[in-house]
């Protein structure tokens, strides 16, 4: 703990020593403080514990309250429930579930890119016939689209 004192007492005495001794604001900068006091790292009671325990994929299991205070963790079954505990930040769908909402989430894409893709399309061509009065010309391949579809509406019907 002391090293680390040491180091930010020196990035302080630098930072001091580039600084105009005052606070001072630039527009977009933020508010720059130097004084030797500003970041004077404090001691007392639990300054010297350390950074605590790591963390493992089940949380903390080493800390205060299990040792100290005699909290229990919550076990990942409960005896006799039948019931299985999940930690607050596991996800709450499994695999499968994802798997078809995904599937699911993607007839709305479909739906919303052949609506578009109509709309579109159906202004485009009012666009040119408005500016082409009189002509009997194809603009957007309508009916080969339409075969399209029915093709589409027999893979999925299937």
């Amino acid at each position: 703990m002391d090293k680390l004192k040491d180091i930010i007492r020196k990035k302080i005495k630098e930072m001091n020593a580039t600084g105009t001794g005052g606070a001072t604001a630039t527009p977009g900068g933020g508010i720059g403080v130097s004084t030797k006091f500003a970041f004077d790292v404090k001691e007392g009671p639990g300054a010297d514990l350390g950074l605590g325990p790591n963390a493992g994929s089940e949380g903390v299991k080493d800390n205060a309250y299990v040792k100290q205070f005699k909290y229990k963790l919550v076990p990942k079954k409960i005896k006799g429930s039948g019931l299985e505990v999940k930690q607050l930040w596991e996800d709450e769908k499994t695999e499968v579930e994802k798997f078809q909402e995904e599937r699911i989430n993607e007839f709305d894409q479909i739906q919303s890119e052949l609506n578009s893709l109509i709309s579109n399309a159906k202004n485009q061509t009012i666009e040119y016939y408005k500016a082409n009065p009189g002509k009997f010309s194809i603009y957007k391949p309508t009916s080969m689209a339409l075969e399209y579809i029915k093709k589409a509406q027999k893979l999925l019907s299937k």
